[in-house]
């Protein structure tokens, strides 16, 4: 008995001094930027990614003019980023550009910006995509202003999957509306994917469903348009010859 109570008791004692080294912070001194930041970089590369933060924190009030401070919100956004915590990523990366919106880092911001809105957005096509949107606003300010950025291959690439993503969704929306007999609610949402999402690989599909409901619906106006559209934009679709019959039937 005496020699469980001892071990629970070294065991309380090694856990409440392992909280207490995991709370020990970091001082920054205020003589040598270039190597006080050293410090923080080094409780990042070991993944203390909450002491990491903290010592920016701290390294920003003590040197904000010099190249390392000016920086710093940036590497605290790479933390945040590197702890999956992607909003208060994005926040940081934002912080940055309203500070310093002409600097050579800017590209890289931007780009890290879009990516942090894009990983926090959930890949279920029945969740919230709110944040899709600004994530492709920053990839296009990338596109847009940073051409030649290093960054440019890797930002069109997640570019074009937050654009998927929406596309996919609108897709998700307007075939449940369909299969549910709401053809009117669906249409829009085919012929939003059809017009601003060509890049997403469901623009045919999506003006084959448009052209169907339209049928179902009785408007041949409707439905011409749709199929013309098809016809002109996707001319090597499939769902082109499954159309031709119905389209041929339903003006008789």
């Amino acid at each position: 008995m005496n020699n469980i109570r001892v071990l629970l008791l070294l065991l309380i004692s090694f856990g409440v001094l392992g909280f207490a080294c995991s709370k020990k912070q970091v001082v920054i001194g205020r003589d040598n930027p270039d190597q006080e930041i050293q410090k923080c970089i080094k409780l990042s590369d070991k993944k203390h990614f909450k002491e990491a933060i903290d010592c920016l924190e701290m390294f920003k009030t003590r040197f904000p003019k010099s190249q390392w401070g000016m920086e710093a919100e940036l590497h605290i956004g790479d933390n945040y980023f590197r702890k999956k915590e992607y909003l208060l990523a994005a926040d940081s990366y934002q912080a940055f550009l309203r500070l310093y919106p002409m600097s050579p880092k800017a590209d890289y911001a931007h780009y890290k910006t879009g990516l942090s809105y894009l990983r926090f957005s959930p890949k279920a096509l029945d969740r919230d995509q709110e944040y899709l949107e600004p994530a492709i606003m920053h990839f296009e300010i990338v596109q847009r202003n940073y051409p030649d950025s290093p960054y440019a291959e890797l930002n069109n690439n997640y570019h074009k999957e937050a654009r998927t993503r929406i596309a996919k969704r609108h897709f998700y929306i307007g075939r449940f509306y369909f299969k549910t007999g709401e053809y009117i609610s669906s249409i829009p949402r085919f012929l939003e994917i059809a017009n601003n999402y060509r890049d997403s690989g469901l623009g045919d599909k999506a003006l084959y469903y448009a052209t169907i409901a339209n049928l179902r619906l009785k408007k041949i106006d409707g439905a011409r348009d749709t199929f013309s559209k098809l016809s002109l934009d996707y001319s090597g679709s499939r769902y082109i010859n499954e159309l031709e019959g119905r389209m041929l039937r339903a003006v008789k």
